[in-house]
């Protein structure tokens, strides 16, 4: 289902395969539409338009495009447990790279006065989640409840309670990444479950990035169990509307620990994405642009919801583009709504940031300029 703002009486709806051919196929009264003439598993494109007869020109311009993947919902499918403090769980759909709620997962047994959240989240594969508890997991039968989490696009995962055992066998030792901090967009902290071999986590070497990017320089914490990465002189990370996915490779735990091997596939790398909670620190990149040379501009730092509005030094509204994806950054591809380029000069933006219920929180105001 669609759902929009607005106040007038009617509103057309577009839809299209692509975001470059949208057509008109109904139009509605209410601010909603139920789209039930889809095929599954294929993307699908659509826009709003206003229709007010007091206005002059009484169509509006054509609201931002919104992507939508029509396909079955993902479920959780399988609970796997894989070291005495951690879980794979694995759903039937895609999953996004961004965990932003340890909430939706929680561990119950009968010797808990309250069940538990993951110490930490971080993707095993497309499909599946690495769960890290703080504390060994109890041996014989657990649960793990799973409410309040979506799929890659955004459709919500039916809540779940999956009975699985801990097998007290499962004993094995194991080094991995048990969680990651974003300090900033040039550096980066690691926690591992063990303490790291110090020369092999000090060569910058062993870290590698998805799209390239380098570590300039690597510090180990005084507990050998924490390590953070510089990336100054480099590309930024984290809320810059670009993931970014470390490995690290080569890497062993100390010798104090038995000199493990860190683990293949997950727990040996990490997605670099994130969102802000606020709008204090967003900033406009490059800016101002030299359009001869970019074709594109980016606000970073975002909230997980936002839009923003782009105007002229005259006042007239340009575009408008939202933030939704939760990589903390969006692309602005220096045109109006009717798909020209922007000539030269200074443009404001206004940015608001949204709740899921898509009512405004809080706005900041600010202005790129344009050369060419």
């Amino acid at each position: 289902m669609l759902e929009w703002q607005g106040s007038t009486d009617q509103y057309y709806v577009y839809r299209g395969t692509t975001a470059e051919n949208l057509s008109l196929i109904d139009s509605v009264f209410v601010t909603q539409f139920t789209d039930i003439n889809l095929n599954i598993d294929q993307f699908y494109y659509y826009a709003i338009q206003a229709y007010d007869l007091t206005k002059p020109d009484p169509n509006s311009n054509l609201s931002s495009v919104l992507e939508v993947y029509s396909h079955f919902p993902g479920e959780v499918e399988t609970v796997t447990t894989t070291s005495s403090k951690t879980l794979t769980v694995k759903f039937t759909e895609k999953m996004s790279n961004t965990i932003e709620n340890l909430q939706a997962f929680k561990l119950n047994n009968a010797s808990f006065s309250e069940p538990v959240i993951p110490n930490s989240i971080s993707p095993a594969n497309q499909f599946s989640y690495l769960l890290t508890f703080r504390d060994d997991i109890p041996i014989g039968e657990n649960q793990l409840i799973i409410s309040n989490l979506r799929d890659l696009y955004h459709s919500p995962i039916p809540p779940a309670t999956v009975q699985f055992t801990m097998d007290s066998t499962i004993v094995s030792p194991e080094f991995f990444v048990s969680s990651f901090k974003i300090v900033d967009a040039y550096t980066v902290r690691l926690d591992f479950n063990l303490g790291v071999d110090e020369p092999l986590a000090l060569n910058t070497n062993n870290y590698s990035f998805d799209p390239e990017n380098k570590v300039t320089s690597v510090a180990v914490g005084s507990d050998k169990k924490s390590i953070t990465l510089n990336l100054k002189g480099q590309k930024p990370v984290g809320s810059i509307g670009r993931e970014y996915v470390l490995r690290l490779s080569n890497i062993n735990s100390s010798e104090e620990t038995g000199s493990i091997p860190i683990n293949e596939g997950a727990g040996s790398y990490i997605v670099l994405t994130s969102f802000t909670n606020d709008l204090s620190e967003v900033y406009v990149y490059p800016n101002p642009v030299d359009a001869s040379i970019y074709e594109s501009i980016t606000f970073a730092n975002l909230p997980r919801y936002a839009k923003i509005t782009i105007w002229s030094i005259s006042g007239t509204k340009i575009n408008e583009i939202e933030e939704s994806d939760g990589n903390g950054g969006i692309t602005y591809d220096l045109k109006d709504f009717s798909g020209s380029i922007i000539s030269s000069g200074v443009y404001f933006y206004r940015i608001v940031m949204l709740d899921e219920s898509n009512e405004e929180k809080e706005e900041k105001l600010g202005k790129f300029a344009v050369i060419r």
